[in-house]
């Protein structure tokens, strides 16, 4: 067992669980600082995709940093840990979320320092640069994800129908395995980005759900929530297909009607 304990940092974002954790997983592109915290170095992004955490340079030149071993939204994530080294010497991150009245207290525990030529010395290292990270994420969080872009918006429809695990009578609202969509859509409002959603009348099995996610050049992100993030999609339950949508007409409840 090693004797070098784990770094354990806390901060409090001024958001709910549900942004909390959106912001951390799918917005982590727009808050961590990939000039001074990469592999590749200034001018790339970081993303989740494909069950792995990976950085994508200015040029192309993809790292992976790891593979998540855990997602349960809003409330957990974690994931291997090696940027600029092999998969076998890796160690370990977990993030939790957890309600703290208005705010959501966000725990990162990073372990597993054997895997260091220097235990003592990385978990040095890293116990000065967590802090920083998190800070980037606490302001970024703190703002509902939206603040570089000044409030304005990526709109994505998703059309879904049955996929190959879905059974073929027509019955796929009443098979329980419809609650995996249903809670992808809950934790969607609760983050604010679902607009509407609900089944075709006139394709059995068949809905559509709307999005509007803060920020523009946000539909890799709506992608990977649609396809990642609802349990209904990643098992085959249903199939969806992510079309951005641009909006040119929007009446606010409050503007008042014309003629």
């Amino acid at each position: 067992m090693s004797t070098v304990p784990p770094i354990r940092k806390e901060v409090l974002v001024d958001a709910g669980p549900a942004v909390a954790f959106d912001v951390f997983t799918a917005g982590i592109g727009r808050w961590w600082p990939v000039a001074e915290k990469s592999v590749h170095g200034e001018g790339g992004t970081v993303a989740f995709t494909g069950g792995q955490l990976v950085e994508e340079s200015a040029t192309g030149q993809r790292a992976v940093w790891g593979t998540v071993t855990r997602w349960e939204p809003p409330a957990a994530v974690a994931f291997t840990w090696h940027p600029g080294r092999t998969p076998e010497r890796e160690s370990h991150v977990e993030v939790t979320f957890a309600a703290a009245g208005p705010q959501t207290l966000v725990t990162l525990i990073h372990s597993g320092w054997d895997s260091f030529a220097d235990p003592a010395a990385a978990r040095a290292e890293y116990d000065q640069g967590w802090p920083v990270v998190l800070g980037c994420y606490q302001e970024q969080a703190g703002h509902g994800g939206d603040a570089e872009d000044g409030g304005k918006q990526t709109w994505v429809a998703l059309l879904h129908r049955p996929g190959p695990a879905a059974p073929q009578d027509g019955s796929v609202f009443d098979d329980p395995r419809f609650g995996e969509h249903v809670a992808f859509l809950n934790r969607m409002r609760a983050a604010g980005y679902l607009v509407a959603a609900g089944p075709m009348t006139d394709a059995a099995g068949e809905g559509m759900t709307i999005l509007r996610l803060p920020g523009t050049g946000q539909l890799a992100r709506a992608t990977m929530l649609a396809t990642e993030d609802d349990a209904s999609v990643a098992q085959g339950f249903f199939a969806v297909t992510v079309r951005p949508w641009q909006v040119r007409m929007q009446e606010w409840p409050d503007h008042p009607r014309g003629g």
